[in-house]
């Protein structure tokens, strides 16, 4: 088994004394909207979002695209100091602060390189999601155009002994750690920026990572992305011998942490015209089925979050908490099946509602909402519409679900296995903008 090895790096960070950071970061590119894309690039002509997620143009070309663009522009602001090379190697601890079902937390990690495993089969990181060919077709593209991590991969790993929790908040308590930033978001969500550059810390952190299994949370397109750039590189030989592509620049958390948080993605069902009654009499073959009310369903569902339940709204305004029977889940023996949102797929969604695996894959009767409130109301307001890629679509059903247990994420990732989409949502994504793993001098 090949060790997990992780390592300081001089990344390229904005310049702090021309630059505000809450004026240049950004989300993830892959849950930014049209609308939300449009905004930040308004909001600076230095936004990371004009790097990870630039426009289209009508007359692109070969020669000039989004991703020649954002190259040009990660060189033009590091000629003008917008971004500046650190000076010294460091590890940069992240925290990021937030509220979730009106409590606040506070989520902490550390961004270092990861060293990317020779093979995958016998490494010690574990993805937990499929992935798809266009989504990673897209990242090379830009990776091979800038040869830059423009992100981290958000991972997680179990600290039982709590020693990289305790080393963060000490190193910030004892001030080894320096501050580079601090803001909060659209989302009033706060962020952190440490840099610790002394060696005999850095060399604590990565004898302790060396035996932990990494678990990728969320990236994993990315990551399989820097894989691929990684062989291209080898491949092409000497003539990119100065391009470092064997480290990919990633974020890791705690699992064993108070913020490290889990959501729900709930299910909203369009065009199938469902019938209650017949609906109803399918599903109490291998479910029982409790009636609730608007005001209680949420925390009626939260009762019997170890059941495999559901919540389960119907365009009558009926409204149901519906669980798995023991004398059915007793006879499920793989992990990744006796997960919530395998039993949604396979016992409902395929043999009550008939819905084919190309049609779930392709979100032909599914709008994915994060938002148990949004939910609900799409369904019990005048319109019972939502929108979905810019179409109104009335929403015939809700299934309100528990979040994935970050245990089973864990066992399952560990047995190379791959969860449904939208299993997990680790919450709050981590925000894009802090720092830049180029992979070669400017």
């Amino acid at each position: 088994m090949q060790k997990t090895v992780i390592a300081p790096f001089k990344p390229y960070i904005y310049n702090t004394d021309k630059i505000k950071f809450d004026e240049v970061t950004a989300p993830p590119y892959d849950v930014i909207s049209k609308e939300l894309q449009d905004a930040l690039h308004k909001r600076s002509e230095y936004n990371i979002i004009r790097l990870i997620l630039g426009k289209e143009n009508n007359d692109d070309s070969p020669a000039d695209n989004k991703y020649i663009r954002a190259d040009e522009l990660l060189n033009k602001w590091s000629r003008e100091n917008i971004l500046i090379r650190e000076p010294e190697e460091a590890i940069y601890l992240y925290l990021q602060g937030f509220t979730s079902e009106g409590k606040k937390y506070e989520r902490i990690g550390f961004i270092s390189l990861f060293k990317l495993p020779e093979q995958k089969e016998n490494s010690q990181i574990f993805g937990h999601e499929k992935t798809l060919a266009k989504p990673k077709e897209d990242r090379l593209k830009l990776m091979e155009a800038t040869k830059a991590n423009l992100s981290s991969i958000f991972s997680i790993f179990e600290d039982n002994d709590k020693s990289i929790v305790n080393f963060i908040t000490d190193s910030i308590e004892n001030r080894n750690a320096c501050k580079i930033s601090e803001f909060a978001d659209d989302k009033n969500e706060t962020h952190k920026l440490y840099r610790i550059v002394d060696k005999n810390l850095i060399d604590f952190v990565k004898m302790k990572m060396e035996d932990k299994s990494i678990y990728i949370a969320d990236g994993h397109h990315r990551f399989e992305t820097c894989l691929n750039f990684r062989n291209y590189i080898k491949s092409a030989g000497s003539n990119n011998e100065k391009i470092n592509a064997d480290y990919c620049m990633m974020y890791f958390a705690p699992i064993n942490q108070e913020g490290m948080i889990i959501l729900p993605t709930h299910r909203c069902i369009i065009n199938k015209k469902i019938k209650l009654e017949n609906f109803i009499n399918e599903i109490e073959k291998n479910f029982t089925v409790i009636q609730s009310d608007a005001q209680n369903i949420v925390n009626d569902l939260n009762k019997n979050k170890d059941n495999s339940s559901f919540g389960f709204i119907h365009e009558s305004g009926k409204y149901f908490v519906i669980s798995l029977k023991d004398t059915v889940k007793n006879t499920i023996d793989n992990p990744l099946e006796r997960l919530d949102v395998s039993i949604l797929q396979n016992y409902i969604f395929k043999n009550i509602l008939h819905m084919e695996q190309s049609d779930i894959d392709n979100q032909r009767f599914i709008i994915y909402e994060k938002d148990a409130l949004n939910a609900i109301n799409s369904i019990s307001g005048k319109n019972n519409t939502c929108n979905n890629n810019n179409k109104q679509e009335k929403i015939e059903a809700v299934f309100l679900m528990n979040p994935t247990k970050i245990e089973d994420v864990t066992k399952i990732a560990s047995l190379n296995l791959r969860m449904p989409q939208k299993s997990t949502f680790f919450y709050p994504k981590i925000i894009s903008g802090l720092t830049i793993n180029v992979m070669y001098d400017l």
